[in-house]
């Protein structure tokens, strides 16, 4: 659907993926949604902050519609909750989709029959395929853990707390390299006679004074972003 940009981080936009269908699924059952920041704040800072999310123009009015009848829906009543409402309908689509055709909008109850049968007795093809290929994974997962016991393989982790680190020292080296060069161009404005020389080093003591500012400014801004996904309450932001 286009809706991912190209070179977006998979892992991370799945473990997102999963907090929202786990979340979704808590707050059916009554349970409390748990807090995005401490789940996968420095997932969502780097999805973020990479833009990789595409929505097609229709998206615009589909996202308005549903957020019109949950404004309304709650105007009237403040217990108005649109997912337990849709929640009915979405278990019946799920089920024409499972057992039957979702555009006749029916159902087909030996088909069901047959799933839930094979569900529960384990006499499905998935269940069938986990058996049979078992010993195959396992000799896979003995000879995954020797190679690393023996080091011919490496595991790497990604760590986004290292590359904001990282990130939040590039800046910094780049605005402590224009304050010492606006240093060095000054003083040689201050140092040589002639008038053309020494008006260029101004101009150049001004220009990396100049980026030295803007790297404050970036710095602030870096650490302001950092601190919207580390505080438990979006509140506070």
């Amino acid at each position: 659907m286009g809706v991912l940009s190209k070179g977006a981080d998979k892992l991370a936009v799945e473990k997102f993926g999963r907090f929202c269908i786990r979340t979704f699924k808590d707050v059916q059952l009554g349970k409390p949604a748990a807090n995005i920041k401490q789940q996968i704040g420095p997932d969502l800072q780097a999805l973020t902050e990479a833009n990789v999310f595409r929505f097609p123009s229709t998206f615009t009015f589909i996202f308005r519609a549903f957020a019109s009848i949950d404004g309304i829906g709650k105007g009237l009543d403040k217990d108005f909750d649109i997912g337990q409402l849709s929640q009915p309908f979405v278990e019946e689509l799920t089920e024409q989709a499972r057992y039957g055709d979702v555009i006749e909008g029916s159902v087909n109850p030996t088909q069901k029959a047959f799933s839930q049968f094979g569900s529960l007795t384990g006499l499905n093809p998935d269940d069938i395929n986990t058996a049979v290929s078992s010993p195959r994974k396992i000799a896979y997962l003995e000879e995954t853990v020797r190679a690393m016991e023996q080091g011919s393989l490496k595991i790497r982790v990604r760590s986004l707390e290292n590359e904001k680190a990282l990130e939040r020292m590039a800046i910094t080296q780049g605005q402590t390299t224009s304050l010492l060069l606006a240093s060095v161009f000054l003083n040689l404005g201050l140092t040589v006679s002639a008038a053309i020389p020494t008006v260029a080093c101004y101009v150049a003591a001004t220009a990396f004074g100049g980026q030295a500012l803007s790297g404050v400014a970036k710095l602030k801004v870096f650490d302001k972003k950092s601190r919207q996904f580390e505080n438990s309450d979006f509140s506070e932001t």
